[in-house]
Order: structure tokens, then sequence, then C-alpha cells
């Protein structure tokens, strides 16, 4: 088993680049803010959406803050590879295999309900709205890519150049005024809207001196498609290969001196991303997000 390491050393000990690894970052920052703000200690992550297909890694930031967390995924593969990832960073949470629009859990029975980057893949986002605010009791968090980002014209004509489909989502659900739409018709009230994630390099998974040459092998899909409905194109990166490189690159936190990324991010985050005024951070962040509260 791994030593506990700081969550932000996790990031930056994976092969992801500063792209992935910032973002993470900077929503750790924003949900320590709001856990203290909301008072939040018992959160869902429904569905838990896989990023680099580990579903959960970004809630680790609320067990790491001392939270209850559930992380619930229509797939018991990819549960399965985030109880490792988990264990292995010696974090606890519930992992829970359920559907996202029929979870089976209480009413009322989380403090905070969220997800990441799922309403632009859902067909049916009313619904998922309806039942994410049925099993909490005070907050709902969605985040979502920014249609409004300046890089997203470039985006969309590097899959149009490359012959690749558009596997983002669609961009009309990507609209703060479209969630905040849903979450009214279905009893909710818009307590805070913001965005996340504003650095000063592209949104890229893995390092630029490797994107030629590093191929993600694609895991096996489960034996019901409720697992690849949410991303179906998405090649998903093995766990054990995860694991390793945390393996080879850990250490005490406690010890370890701040490395050049580390020390780059926190520059960037106190001094400059934390001071943009909200309304300049929507456009240029790359996800905004919006905290709804529950009425009735």
């Amino acid at each position: 088993m791994l030593r506990r390491m700081r969550i932000r050393r996790l990031y930056l000990s994976l092969r992801e680049g500063y792209g992935t690894g910032y973002e993470r970052y900077a929503f750790d920052k924003f949900a320590s803010k709001m856990v203290r703000e909301y008072d939040i200690s018992k959160v869902l992550e429904l569905p838990a959406d896989g990023i680099m297909g580990i579903p959960g890694i970004k809630s680790l930031i609320f067990a790491e803050l001392g939270c209850n967390v559930t992380v619930a995924h229509p797939s018991k593969r990819l549960l399965l590879d985030a109880r490792r990832l988990w264990a292995a960073l010696g974090l606890e949470a519930s992992f829970i295999t359920t559907h996202y629009l029929v979870s089976g859990f209480k009413d009322d029975a989380f403090d905070l309900v969220w997800n990441f980057c799922v309403i632009e893949h859902v067909s049916d986002a009313r619904s998922m709205i309806r039942e994410m605010l049925r099993v909490t009791r005070r907050y709902v968090l969605l985040e979502m890519q920014n249609v409004f980002n300046i890089g997203l014209p470039l985006h969309r004509l590097y899959h149009l150049l490359r012959k690749e489909p558009w596997d983002h989502g669609e961009l009309t659900k990507m609209r703060l005024s479209y969630v905040r739409r849903l979450f009214e018709r279905e009893g909710g009230r818009v307590v805070e809207v913001g965005a996340t994630d504003m650095p000063p390099w592209p949104d890229i998974n893995i390092r630029l001196r490797e994107a030629q040459s590093q191929t993600i092998a694609a895991s096996k899909q489960d034996a019901d498609s409720a697992s690849s409905e949410l991303r179906p194109n998405v090649k998903l990166r093995p766990v054990t290969e995860v694991i390793d490189e945390l393996r080879r690159t850990s250490a005490p936190a406690s010890t370890a001196a701040p490395t050049f990324a580390e020390r780059l991010f926190d520059i960037w985050y106190e001094f400059v991303e934390s001071k943009v005024p909200t309304p300049l951070k929507i456009l240029l962040a790359h996800h905004p997000y919006l905290i709804a509260e529950k009425c009735r």
C-alpha cells in the first residue's frame, strides 16, 4: 500500500501533464472552500464519471477533508478500479453500482450530490437533476465544460482536421443558463455560480512530448451497456498503470520538498485565478459550476 500522500502530489505523480493536474488542483481549492462555507459532511458523486478511466478521482478531496464519501456509477468494473486506487492511497469511500437516473438511494440522504462534466453527455439531463435533488437534503453541484472558452473553436477545428468525432458533449448543455433553468423547474434554488481551472496553458491530459508516442490502452467494456453510455468513445487508462506510477514517484508528504509544478500551481492560483472576478472567470476558465439548494 502507498504511504498517505497529499492529493495534489498525486495529481502531479500521474503522467497526465499540467492540464489535468492543475484542473484537479483548482477544483480541490474550490471544494475545500465549499465544504467549509456550506458545512458539508456527507457527499455523493452521482454518477462518478471516469476521468482517465477512474471514477471518483475528483472526490478524493472530500475524503481528505474528512467527509463521508459515496461514489456511484453504473459500471461494476470501473468502481472496482476506483476502489483499488482509493485503497492504495489510504482513503475510504462507499462504492455503489447504480444507475444515475434511478439510484436507489433514500430521499434526503446526502449534504451534497455532485458530478463533473456529465450533463453535456446525458440524453435526459432533467431527470438526472431531478434524481440528484431527490437524494440530497441540501445542495447539488454541477461542473461542466465551458462553451464560451476562447479555446473551444480551436478544439472544434482540431477534431475537424483530424476527422475525429466531437466527443465532448452537447454545446447547448454546457451553458449555465440552461442548467439554471433545469434546476428552477425541478424546485432547486441557485445559490452560487462560478468557474474553476483557469491556467495559462491548454487543458490537455498528457504531456506534449508524449503526445505522439503514448498510447492509452482501451479497457474492455462491461457486459451491460450502462457502463459506457456516459462516454462511449473514451479509451480508459488501466488503473494498475496509475498505481504503478504512484508507487514509483510517491514520497512522504511531510518530508518531500515542493516540486516546481507545485510552486507554479500555488503561485498561479493565489495571485491570478483566485483574484479574477467571477464574470470574467466564467468566460476564461475551463469549467463553470453551479451550486443549487434543494427547496422542496
